[in-house]
């Protein structure tokens, strides 16, 4: 098994003062992909510095799409904010936020440091593991907002990371805001659904993940209960369809669609390629095989076919401190 040292991509094309970011992430080679050696096998997907690296900024941009341009819903208050992205991945969403809040405190955490050599000065990325307790830096009940996108297969105990989230938010004004995609095809003619190749991609990786005990499934009760039971109030979530191809006739639909079609056909086998090798014993070119066939499905415009987006934001109570708070959640997260 090869491994060496990937350094970070060099890219800051912002508009404020840079600082620059020295680090390498250290990865290992698996069936022609690379991934990140820190806490081995927590992270099934790649992060090779060109391929990953580059769908996950075409993903960033695919959300800005379906978001129609808009970086986060949950509410900042005040003009110097502190706001903290778990799960940063390249850092993108992060690093327009500190562009956007010139004046406030940004702090991307993530497994592995894959992001820009050059970055603003008022941001930092720290390489951690966001399941496990959180570095004393990031004071309990100083941050406005928290920021996670699409951590669904990343993560083994969701209450336990809401419980510690919750504890690092401001009482009263600090809000969480989590966005998920629910890979699972849709269509108002359910017999393109059924029998269909993304269908079955779908169920193999969904069932997989479980047995992985990081599930890649949404339950929109789930997680309002979830995110309830740990304190949060003001929990609202935003629904929007995610055509897999540009079919819909109006404009803003059909720009959803192009875009995911895009992020898909580059995303079908990384987000496969480890679950299906490691826990269905699937040989590399029976993967990328299925993988082929499943992106030319999925381009046919005839296959009228949508999943969806969820975006869910929640507010931390005012009548409780960190260190309260701290005890409470946890006691909470681990009754489940």
């Amino acid at each position: 098994m090869a491994m060496e040292s990937q350094p970070s991509r060099s890219f800051y094309n912002g508009t404020g003062s840079s600082q620059q970011h020295e680090q390498n992430t250290q990865v290992y080679q698996e069936n022609g992909r690379w991934y990140g050696t820190n806490k081995k096998g927590a992270y099934m997907f790649p992060v090779d510095a060109k391929d990953e690296q580059d769908r996950l900024d075409i993903f960033h941009k695919f959300c800005l799409v379906a978001r129609k341009e808009l970086l986060h819903k949950a509410p900042v208050a005040v003009e110097e904010p502190s706001i903290l992205d778990l799960g940063c991945g390249t850092g993108i969403w992060t690093i327009e936020m500190a562009d956007k809040y010139p004046r406030g405190r940004h702090v991307g955490m993530d497994l592995n440091l894959i992001q820009p050599e050059f970055i603003p000065s008022n941001l930092t990325f720290l390489q951690r593991d966001i399941e496990s307790e959180w570095p004393q830096e990031l004071k309990a009940g100083t941050w406005d907002l928290i920021h996670m996108r699409t951590l669904n297969g990343s993560i083994a105990s969701w209450p336990r990371l809401y419980a510690e989230a919750y504890r690092h938010l401001k009482p009263y004004y600090g809000h969480i805001e989590q966005v998920e995609i629910d890979f699972t095809p849709r269509s108002d003619d359910p017999g393109l659904v059924n029998g269909s190749l993304i269908s079955q991609w779908t169920g193999e990786l969904l069932t997989v993940m479980d047995n992985f005990g990081r599930s890649m499934r949404l339950d929109s009760n789930v997680t309002t209960q979830r995110l309830a039971e740990v304190g949060f109030v003001d929990i609202k979530e935003e629904v929007i369809r995610i055509p897999f191809n540009p079919w819909p006739t109006d404009t803003y639909s059909r720009d959803i669609g192009r875009w995911f079609n895009l992020v898909m056909k580059q995303g079908f086998q990384p987000l496969c390629l480890a679950p299906f090798a490691r826990g269905l014993n699937k040989s590399f070119s029976e993967i990328n095989d299925f993988v082929e066939e499943v992106k030319a499905e999925v381009s046919k415009k005839e296959k009228r076919v949508f999943c969806t987006m969820h975006i869910f934001t929640a507010r931390r109570p005012q009548g409780d401190n960190p260190a309260s708070s701290s005890q409470t959640s946890r006691s909470r997260a681990r009754q489940h």
